[in-house]
Order: structure tokens, then sequence, then C-alpha cells
């Protein structure tokens, strides 16, 4: 056996999704995990189709088993996403972590990987983010004045970033292996299409446009119903607005800065989303970061740390799955089809699960019936 694990949020899955487990597979990986964000994602948004939609299709299309990496871990900041869903993923005893990068040269992202653990406490990157620069751009303008263009390249990819974010977290826990796969026909966030494949962020768009989008994946999205965080507007608006210095101080991703900024909004009080993220925005603060912490807030997430994910649900599997689930028993991760029994062991986990799925389920048009999180069946891959 050779366990490769995914960290996906396959929103939706799409044929570059495919692909990728397609080249893991010839790669030598016998048996394929995943670890997928559910009802809200690490963008800071909501999935677009049901979670269980996901991950049956991931499994019909390449996977063996795909967990459900649950908020508020797969809507947080890119270290802990990674670090959270590839410790699921150990929990598994993956032998080596995969990953779609526009950066395969293993070494120079291994090197990275150093680069970013040995900078954790930079005091001149700390300089450059109260100058005004975010983390990222402050990261690279570090990396490519101290070490060259080639690294400061590296850092500037955004899935080669959380590919960085991987490795650091699978070495944390014992997994020295790693597999960068180059991403086919188009580039992150994309807005072109190359025959076949298309962006997850394209594919959304065109379907709020009431376009088609299958040749572009293999989700049947006929019975589904499609979220848009845009539906709960006024909820959000009216959360962030009214909230008071405590609540708003402790969300995760919140700084001094972007704090005195949503307290300020009370005396102007935004009409929309985008009036609102554009009085927040600067250049020192990334949207995604305004977004996951809007999303907290108004789904009423409780923080959950790392060490307290020893849970995790299984949303699909087959029988290479069930090898897998059969080697991880005794691990320090439970893994389980029932969210009664997983309530048990982490109830946090599950509260934050339950909201999350009932966030995700009014950001669409209600015409699918709501389905309750205790009594979701498991779905059984047969060959």
């Amino acid at each position: 056996m050779k366990a490769a694990g995914v960290v996906a949020e396959f929103d939706p899955f799409h044929n570059g999704h495919s692909y990728l487990l397609e080249k893991i597979r010839e790669g030598g990986a016998t048996h394929i995990a995943v670890a997928m964000s559910g009802d809200l994602t690490q963008r800071g948004g909501v999935a677009l189709y049901d979670k269980q939609a996901r991950a049956r299709c991931a499994v019909k299309n390449g996977a063996d088993i795909v967990l459900e990496l649950p908020p508020p871990f797969s809507c947080s900041c890119s270290e802990i996403f990674a670090r959270s869903a590839v410790k699921l993923l150990a929990g598994l005893r993956v032998d080596t972590i995969a990953f779609g990068s526009e950066v395969t040269d293993k070494q120079l992202l291994y090197e990275c990987a150093d680069i970013s653990l040995s900078l954790s406490n930079n005091e001149e990157i700390r300089e450059l983010t109260a100058q005004g620069l975010s983390y990222p751009k402050a990261m690279s303008e570090y990396i490519g004045a101290h070490y060259g263009a080639e690294y400061a390249a590296v850092f500037s990819q955004p899935n080669a970033t959380l590919g960085i974010e991987y490795i650091k977290a699978a070495r944390a826990l014992g997994i020295s292996e790693f597999m960068p796969i180059k991403r086919a026909g188009v580039s992150h966030n994309s807005s072109d299409m190359s025959r076949r494949f298309a962006s997850g962020s394209l594919i959304r768009e065109r379907v709020r446009q009431g376009k088609s989008v299958s040749r572009l994946t293999p989700l049947d999205t006929a019975a589904l119903s499609p979220a848009f965080i845009e539906i709960m507007e006024g909820h959000i608006l009216f959360t962030l607005c009214v909230g008071d210095r405590a609540r708003l101080s402790g969300q995760p991703d919140m700084s001094t800065g972007i704090l005195e900024s949503i307290l300020r909004l009370k005396r102007e009080m935004p009409a929309t989303l985008d009036e609102l993220f554009g009085k927040l925005k600067n250049k020192g603060v990334t949207l995604a970061r305004l977004r996951r912490i809007a999303l907290f807030l108004s789904a009423g997430l409780e923080n959950v740390s790392v060490d307290e994910l020893t849970a995790a649900r299984v949303l699909a599997f087959n029988k290479h799955g069930a090898q897998l689930l059969g080697n991880a028993k005794g691990g320090d991760v439970s893994f389980d089809t029932s969210l009664s029994r997983i309530e048990e062991a982490a109830p946090k986990l599950v509260q934050n699960i339950n909201k999350g799925a009932y966030f995700r389920y009014l950001c669409t048009d209600k015409s699918v019936p709501y389905t309750n999180e205790y009594t979701r069946k498991i779905i059984i891959e047969r060959e």
C-alpha cells in the first residue's frame, strides 16, 4: 500500500481535479485519501454545491475516501487550513501529501518550506506589514531581497504557497514525502477556459450567471441547489455593523486595524457587501481575510484549536477507503460516518458543522429541502 493524501475544496469538483487524482495514481499511489472542506471554504465563502455530492463525485473519479474538513478549519488562514487537513490525512496513515502546484521542483519547494519556517517571527516582515503590506506581499518582498527572485516567485503563486504549508504541516506530523502535480490547462482563479479545463472560480461564476458547466465538471448538478453567500448579504452586514468590541476582537484573523475599521462602520452602515469590503480593504489586508472574518462572525462559529481536532466524519469511500479506515484504528484521530458518535468525542466540532451546514443552506434558493446533518446517509461506492 502506498497512500497519498490530498487537501481539497472541490468547489466544485471539476475536470482539473480528475486530472490531479489521475496523476497521483500514475505517481504510484494505490490509495488516495482526501480531506475536503465541507460547507464553508477557505476563501471565506460557502461551497457552491452540497458536500456529499462533491465527495461522491470525487470517489467516482479517482479518490478512495473523502473526509469532511469542518469549520472553522475549512475557513481559516492557509496555515491552520493546512495543519488541520493534513492532521486528518496523517490520521489515515498516508505516506505522502500530493497537491496541484504551479511549481513542481520538489527541492525548491522543500527549501521554501524551510525558509517559511525560519521567518515565522521575523521582525522585518512585521515592519513591512506595519507599513501597509499584506503578509503574503511582505513575505514575497522580504524573500526576494534576502533569498533571490527564484524563491520569491514561488511565494507569489497561490497553489505553490499552499503546497508549502502542506509540506510544513506534513513534516511536523512525520510525513516526509510529497508529490507536487503540475496544474493543467488554466491557472488559479483564471477567467479563461482551456478545452475542458476551467478554474473553480470561473465555474462558480458561470453557475451564478445560469450558464452550463457540464463539459467542465463530471458532477451531476441537475438536482443540486447552488449556494451563493450574497443571499445572506443582509445578515452579514448586520452582524458586522452592530457587533461590539468584545465579540469582534475574539475572532480569528482579526487585527487591531481591522477591528477599528469595523467599529467605524457603525457611523457609515454600508448597504452591500462590496461596499463593506471596499471600506475595510487596504493594501495591508487581503480580501480573503476580510471574507473569513465576516463568515466566521455571521455563521456564529466557535473557535476550535487544531489540537481539538480529534474526530472526523467520513463522507464517502470505497473498498480501498475502507482499508485506510482499518489502518487508522487506534490513532490520534477517530473516523466515523455518524455525526452523533462524533459529537460524543468532539461536541464543539459538531456544533460548528451544524452551523456551517445551515448557513450554507440559507445561501441557497431553498428549492431542495434542508438535509439534517445527523441523518445524512454515508456514500459507499462499490466496484
